[in-house]
């Protein structure tokens, strides 16, 4: 990201957003292009550094455009849920205070269209480790709003484990992140990820099982995000069905075939969520109990955020 290095930087051809639903693709050359337009119309409005803009989180490859043109410009995004009230507006409108909101400009190929105006260039320097960088709303297990602030500092942590989680292994291709669908998105998961050059693709607000593992299937994501009624669907109707008695009794083998089973159900269920996943990541809450135990039994590489 500019706050943290010039993302012009990235005006390749490389994918950056993918929306599988739609089958379109987005290169970080049209990626920037969006961001300068962004730029350009926050500056038109007179945002200056740190004020805030608010954006409806939809989970598409506008919403991620807009989201990196904030933070590039300076400001601080602040995630409005989907289909949230004009009461939880009202709301995060008093609390977070917003100079303005970006949810008219949902023309991508009026964003995609190419600018007549150079990029608007921010002094990096001018920004502290502290600095808030996004302010996301979202509802606990009781339905009520609250906010999740992220600072700079923060982001470049995150930056880091992706970076450093993937380089750990050799692979032959850039880094890809799944959404997994709309409960799923975490702005600064996805920020994090384009500021490393990663390719982002989008599953769809609501998918089936069965379209979610042919997109897992087709994309070879190394790193997934969905909530936990979603995993455990695709787990219990997609996976486990796959695996050869995944719930045979244990005191009916010995300890080498429980082992041995337990790699083979690992290798198999990696192999069904396409054989590149290093991590995935859940919101939403624990899973439930049969679930966990099996998938740390089989040491699958998940974790609950």
């Amino acid at each position: 990201m500019k706050r943290i290095k010039p993302f012009n930087d990235y005006e390749t051809a490389s994918i950056a957003l993918t929306n599988y639903c739609k089958g379109r693709d987005l290169t970080y050359n049209e990626l920037a292009v969006g961001i300068t337009n962004i730029h350009h119309i926050l500056s038109t409005h007179g945002v200056a550094k740190n004020d805030r803009v608010s954006i409806t989180n939809e989970e598409t490859e506008v919403w991620a455009i807009k989201l990196a043109a904030i933070v590039t410009y300076g400001a601080v995004a602040v995630i409005v849920p989907n289909k949230a009230s004009n009461a939880d507006k009202t709301y995060i409108n008093n609390v977070s205070a917003p100079v303005m909101s970006l949810d008219e400009y949902d023309n991508l190929d009026l964003l995609l269209s190419t600018p007549t105006l150079r990029p608007v260039r921010i002094n990096i320097m001018q920004f502290s480790l502290d600095d808030d960088i996004i302010i996301d709303f979202r509802r606990d297990r009781s339905g009520h709003l609250h906010s999740v602030t992220t600072k700079v500092y923060e982001f470049m942590q995150l930056a880091e484990t992706i970076k450093t989680r993937y380089s750990s292994l050799r692979h032959s291709r850039i880094p890809l992140m799944l959404l997994a669908n709309q409960n799923s998105v975490d702005a600064k998961e996805v920020l994090a990820a384009l500021s490393i050059g990663a390719h982002i693709a989008m599953a769809g607000s609501q998918p089936s099982s069965g379209t979610l593992l042919k997109c897992l299937k087709h994309y070879r994501p190394h790193f997934v995000c969905l909530d936990t009624s979603t995993a455990e669907q695709l787990i219990r109707e997609r996976v486990l069905p796959m695996l050869h008695n995944p719930n045979m009794p244990s005191y009916m083998m010995s300890s080498i075939a429980r082992r041995n089973l337990m790699k083979q159900a690992r290798k198999r269920m990696m192999f069904a969520l396409g054989g590149c996943i290093l991590m995935v990541s859940v919101t939403g809450g624990r899973f439930s109990p049969d679930i966990e135990t099996f998938l740390q039994r089989i040491d699958f590489p998940y974790q609950i955020i």
